[in-house]
């Protein structure tokens, strides 16, 4: 029934997605060179326009190959007076949308003031910002990227038309997100943050057990599962590759662990579930601290008894690094210090200065002792590292005396990222 009125809710909604290319940022003195319109009623893309404008100035050099529309493209078209009323008609009281709506609403209105008419009273919605609230950790939210993430059609950067359908299909992806996700009130379109984030899912108590069970059975990519009980104190978790065993097992604490929150996160690489899983060992029982190491040496085939000592097992290396969940992007963390406040998210090579900053300075503050150290319980540092010593998917680096340069990390990076793709296939699959 929830599903119904959401998708009722959503499906009674106009918007109208626009994007406009102009010759500069500011809204003073800059002109619109091209408009691009479209409409979306009943979750479906029903008309779209597009206008070429004469700005009756200059369009900058770096503006005509940004956008490639040139000088002689808008020498015949209309100036904005012209076509105004036939676009304020277009958008009527639909809900805006665009893909930066603190640009272009404010340029819009800006045009509406200098022709002396009413200002947009319309509500805006932003893409980018729902992005932003939607997938945390995203490094990069333009509309090349989005569309390349959610296999959308977008030929045409820069371009209004072109940009403005893509930001429809992009709203359009987001509106069905939040049908599934059971959305029943507006105001979520506008503030998603911390209730639809697609790398994860909240269960209470009430939840069935079955529509637990199914969720997890259909994953197909590693996941952590955490249990909290009153207060948010954390209960139980582990992270888990979903492996028939690894199922069987998390499917009977589901039904013996007395939760009040059950929480599942993709985790992309299941390194990266571990390290979070570490964060709340110490605060489980001892009892489970023990099972839950036993049971993954058991689904990982590990020796329980090697690393079941109070001796600390030593990392063979100093850096490691791996896929992210989000496609086109990695995390770095030092060893000896494996938390996500010590984390570096990057991608390459556009990061590649902030990498080499980041593990020469990491690097130094390790040959100084000056690192601070995590505070593990022994019994899951060992775990860790067995773990990553019995594994190919990730690239472990050596501090050095020396600081690195790019060329020394080009190589290794490169053959890493070629023999280890990553097919998670976030956020197209998604909790």
């Amino acid at each position: 029934m929830m599903a119904n009125s959401s998708y009722q809710l959503l499906h009674e909604l106009s918007f109208c997605v626009f994007d406009l290319e102009t010759t500069g940022g500011n809204h003073l003195s800059d002109k619109i060179i091209e408009i691009g319109l479209v409409k979306i009623e009943q979750l479906k893309i029903v008309d779209y326009k597009s206008f070429l404008i004469k700005p009756e100035m200059p369009i900058p050099e770096f503006i005509q190959k940004l956008t490639s529309i040139k000088e002689s493209d808008v020498f015949d078209a209309p100036v904005i007076e012209e076509v105004i009323d036939e676009i304020l008609e277009f958008m009527g009281e639909s809900i805006l949308v665009a893909h930066n709506t603190s640009f272009d609403v404010p340029f819009f209105n800006s045009v509406l003031r200098r022709l002396g008419k009413e200002e947009l009273k319309n509500k805006a919605i932003c893409t980018n910002l729902m992005t932003k609230y939607m997938i945390p950790n995203l490094l990069t939210s333009n509309l090349n990227y989005m569309s390349k993430i959610f296999n959308l059609k977008h030929q045409k950067a820069h371009r209004a038309l072109d940009d403005s359908l893509a930001a429809a299909e992009l709203l359009l992806k987001y509106l069905h997100i939040f049908i599934h996700k059971n959305i029943h009130k507006i105001n979520s379109l506008y503030y998603p943050k911390n209730k639809f984030e697609l790398d994860r899912i909240h269960y209470k108590k009430e939840t069935p057990t079955s529509e637990i069970i199914n969720q997890i059975e259909s994953l197909k990519s590693p996941y952590l599962i955490t249990f909290k009980g009153t207060e948010g104190v954390v209960l139980f978790s582990i992270p888990s590759l979903g492996s028939p065993a690894e199922t069987k097992y998390i499917n009977q604490k589901i039904k013996d662990i007395p939760y009040e929150i059950l929480t599942i996160k993709m985790i992309g690489p299941f390194f990266q579930g571990l390290i979070e899983m570490s964060t709340y060992f110490s605060k489980i029982s001892e009892v489970l601290q023990k099972e839950s190491i036993q049971k993954l040496c058991e689904f990982h085939k590990i020796d329980f008894e090697e690393i079941n000592q109070t001796i600390p097992l030593v990392f063979s290396h100093d850096f490691v690094i791996m896929n992210h969940l989000i496609p086109e992007q990695y995390v770095i963390y030092p060893l000896l210090s494996l938390h996500h406040k010590m984390e570096l998210v990057f991608r390459y090579p556009t990061h590649q200065n902030k990498l080499v900053q980041y593990i020469n300075s990491k690097s130094i503050r390790v040959i100084q002792s000056k690192l601070k150290k995590d505070h593990l319980a022994p019994i899951m540092h060992n775990f860790l590292v067995s773990y990553l010593a019995n594994s190919s998917e990730y690239l472990l680096i050596h501090a050095s005396a020396h600081k690195i340069v790019n060329a020394d990390l080009k190589e290794p990076l490169e053959q890493f990222i070629e023999k280890n793709p990553n097919d998670y296939h976030f956020p197209q699959i998604f909790l």
